[in-house]
């Protein structure tokens, strides 16, 4: 297996995007989809789902993935931290995407956070950082 660095994947994201061509906000959906696709094979819909999203892009990938699981019945809860209330555009995408489906607990944090309980059952996707 191959690991890239963070420059590496941001290199990659853009080549995809010049030469493909498909918009940032299309591929971020490509990645979401396979994803969810496989938690979904690796997790029942009765699994509880807990989604941390950062600000950026990889918090929009973060909201995209919840909307799928949540669409395709999933038990999903959000928690998009938005403190300095600036949202990547992408991101901005998936959060009203997220909010008009109405189909997950979703909490934007721009203030304080308490934390959920999470148990071993629970599956946490990470949004928060990365690279995107």
């Amino acid at each position: 297996m191959k690991i890239f660095t963070a420059a590496q994947i941001h290199e990659l994201d853009k080549y995809t995007i010049e030469h493909e061509p498909v918009k940032g906000i299309d591929l971020m959906e490509r990645a979401a989809k396979a994803l969810a696709a496989a938690i979904m094979e690796e997790w029942a819909d009765s699994t509880p789902m807990v989604v941390f999203a950062g600000p950026g892009n990889n918090g929009g990938d973060a909201l995209a993935v919840a909307r799928l699981l949540a669409d395709a019945g999933y038990k999903v809860s959000v928690y998009l931290f938005n403190i300095h209330n600036k949202l990547s555009e992408d991101c901005a995408t998936n959060r009203d995407r997220l909010v008009e489906q109405r189909k997950v607990l979703f909490t934007e944090i721009s203030v304080s956070f308490d934390p959920p309980e999470l148990d071993a059952a629970t599956v946490v996707v990470d949004g928060l950082f990365g690279s995107g």
